[in-house]
């Protein structure tokens, strides 16, 4: 399935396998952990990274706009992966895609890299956190609140074997105080650790996203 219908502290969401979290209450459009510009820091580092993982991922958010015709878009932190040059190409593509979507509110729920670059000037609104009851939105999904946290930061995943073969997948979890969104941006890699033994995981395959909760899993 391309997307699936839960409901989350009392609320209808919608888990999309594009790696987004939609309200459809409030129309809000969320994801985490962009991480734009990844790839140029670490050409600039010598690795050999192809280029067009911007271009890509933010084809992909454009998708999902467009899909799911949202008020406002939230990025639960790390919009950029650190601090870049003022000609980075990348920027101009964040800038044109911007100007694309010039009607969608853009909100930046400020992550740790995101200290890294002045992110004004990149069209969102920035916030350290955002209470919507239910909800409070974070960056990183600690439970020190008596709403239901929506983070992201750990870039949830799950490792699944099937044989000999070990799959790495990332994921949403969730449980009755949190949930984690999976990291958006195609470079971001995979949670060193697994999911609590109560969360719900819901992985993302190549075909749909599918429920794991309740199956064995080797993390």
């Amino acid at each position: 399935m391309k997307a699936i219908k839960l409901p989350i502290a009392g609320e209808s969401m919608v888990l999309d396998a594009r790696r987004a979290l939609f309200w459809p209450e409030r129309r809000w459009l969320m994801v985490a952990d962009l991480h734009l510009g990844k790839a140029s820091l670490l050409r600039q580092a010598g690795a050999a990274i192809p280029r067009g993982t911007t271009t890509r991922d933010l084809a992909r958010l454009g998708a999902l706009i467009d899909d799911y015709r949202p008020d406002r878009v939230i990025v639960l932190g790390d919009l950029i992966h650190g601090a870049e040059r003022a000609a980075a190409p990348w920027l101009d593509t964040l800038g044109e895609w911007r100007e694309q979507h010039a009607a969608v509110e853009l909100v930046l729920v400020a992550g740790n890299h995101d200290r890294h670059m002045p992110l004004a000037a990149l069209g969102f609104a920035i916030q350290n956190e955002i209470a919507a009851k239910p909800f409070l939105l974070r960056h990183a999904p600690d439970q020190a609140s008596t709403l239901h946290v929506l983070g992201g930061h750990v870039h949830p995943g799950i490792v699944m074997r099937d044989g000999r073969t070990r799959l790495r997948l990332p994921a949403f979890w969730i449980s009755a105080n949190r949930s984690v969104l999976p990291a958006f941006g195609s470079l971001c890699g995979l949670a060193p650790h697994g999911p609590d033994a109560a969360d719900r995981v819901f992985a993302i395959t190549p075909g749909g996203i599918v429920d794991l909760s309740g199956e064995s899993r080797n993390t």
